[in-house]
């Protein structure tokens, strides 16, 4: 077995640095897997990933049994050792970009923290509470700053649980609070440049960021401005009459402050809606930190460490290793099942809607749901879903169609499933269970509906 994982080591190796990876695996790849091998390569997946949460150990182990079944199956079926290398390292250049994200994510949150971003927004945000529109307020502050950071978990942790307090302490209820929390954070990392789920669905879909973005962005607006709504009628039901919120932030604010601290982030979403390439949009962002604390005096070695271990809630790139060898697993696994074409079948003959666009929609969203049930992670069912969905899509609609669906669909279904790992730290994040804040989740609830609406009038390719 020894002698075996060394030989896949080394043409690994041969076949990354002579950069003969072949864009797509030849039809030596393809074989036909028995319901029963289906079954078992799936269980172990979800069991493996499930342990891994419930045990607290690194996901990257948990993928592993599921990944380990796979490649047993493929050797009995003859699928040669070149060949799975092969796809291995497709997978691995597929989700290299998203990985970097992630590092540069681990070091940009901690900088912006350290130069003081990160307080003044927030100081910024909280300045406008109003208790007349407490839930609809929570909804578009954690949005906004969901958009900023691109990340839900970020953005909860920053605005989410000093808004939660103010709800104790008012006697607002913490359960529709926690909803509109969770829904507005789930506007940034569904839709926000800046977040590792839009960049992982736009390269596993083989969309440009620009057109991912601009695909994504109606239903965004539609299902907010629901959304928004319905807080609006919750906050004139119960929240009328109740005592008002001593803001006493105000008084702290410094405006030359906050522009210098919206510095950063407005230089970042430029770069980046501008068209500019990752890696260096990210470096600007880190640069325009870097120079504010240098400005404020403030100790570079704390943004060292910070960056290094983090600040507070905030992981620094200690944190995000994990994630990101996780994320290049699931790379690979997904390469194999969509060069294996072990998930084809079963979702061939389930996608029987050719020309209604409405139809497609309805049953893609199924299969994300399915997909999403039996998994705990939101990277998985993103590019599992994306990839095994794109031949479809690409053949009788668009790409870009199949970006909306899957950003209204397998995207927020990470925040709902209340085993996946994201909804798990929401729940620890806000002090409230899952199934209590779900009801109240209308973002994420509301998206899949949306998008089925929103297909009726959307004329196919």
């Amino acid at each position: 077995m020894v002698h075996k994982t060394l030989i896949f080591l080394q043409l690994c190796y041969n076949t990354f640095w002579n950069q003969q990876v072949r864009s797509k695996v030849g039809d030596t790849m393809r074989a036909t897997f028995s319901f029963t091998e289906l079954i078992w390569i799936i269980t172990l997946t979800v069991l493996g990933l499930m342990l891994a949460i419930v045990l607290d150990f690194p996901l990257l182990l948990g993928i592993a049994p599921g990944f380990g079944m796979l490649l047993y199956f493929a050797r009995v079926k003859a699928i040669s050792w070149q060949d799975i290398a092969s796809s291995c390292v497709n997978g691995l250049k597929r989700n290299k970009d998203v990985a970097w994200l992630l590092v540069f994510i681990g070091i940009l949150l901690p900088t912006w923290a350290v130069a003081g971003t990160i307080d003044d927004l927030n100081l910024l945000f909280l300045t406008v509470i109003s208790n007349e529109h407490f839930f609809l307020i929570a909804f578009l502050i954690t949005g906004i700053m969901s958009f900023i950071v691109g990340s839900s978990i970020g953005s909860l942790s920053i605005v989410g649980v000093p808004m939660m307090a103010t709800a104790e302490q008012l006697g607002i209820s913490v359960f529709i609070t926690a909803g509109a929390l969770v829904s507005g954070s789930f506007i940034g990392d569904r839709t926000s440049p800046l977040s590792s789920s839009f960049f992982l669905l736009a390269h596993s879909l083989e969309v440009s960021v620009k057109a991912h973005f601009r695909a994504i962005l109606p239903t965004m607006f539609i299902t907010a401005g629901v959304s928004g709504l319905l807080y609006s009628v919750l906050d004139w039901t119960m929240n009328q009459g109740t005592t008002a919120i001593a803001v006493t932030a105000g008084s702290q604010l410094h405006v030359p402050d906050i522009a210098l601290s919206l510095i950063p982030p407005v230089v970042l979403l430029i770069m980046i809606l501008s068209g500019m390439p990752m890696r260096r949009s990210f470096t600007a962002g880190i640069l325009a930190g870097i120079a504010l604390i240098l400005l404020r005096n403030a100790a570079f070695a704390d943004w060292f460490s910070g960056a290094l271990t983090g600040v507070d809630n905030l992981n620094g790139l200690w944190q995000m290793l994990p994630f990101i060898l996780f994320i290049l697993a699931v790379g690979m696994f997904s390469q194999m099942i969509e060069d294996t074409e072990l998930l084809q079948p079963v979702i061939n003959r389930y996608l029987t809607k050719t020309r209604s666009l409405s139809g497609t929609t309805r049953q893609s969203i199924g299969i994300a749901t399915a997909v999403s049930v039996i998994s705990p992670n939101q990277a998985f069912p993103i590019i599992v879903t994306a990839r095994s969905l794109l031949p479809h899509w690409r053949t009788h609609f668009s790409q870009k169609a199949l970006s909306r669906v899957l950003a209204d669909s397998t995207v927020v279904f990470a925040g709902i499933v209340p085993w996946s790992l994201l909804a798990i730290l929401n729940s620890s994040i806000l002090g409230v269970p899952v199934w209590q804040y779900v009801p109240f989740a209308f973002f994420l609830t509301l998206s899949p509906l949306i998008t089925i609406l929103y297909s009726l009038k959307e004329a196919p390719r």
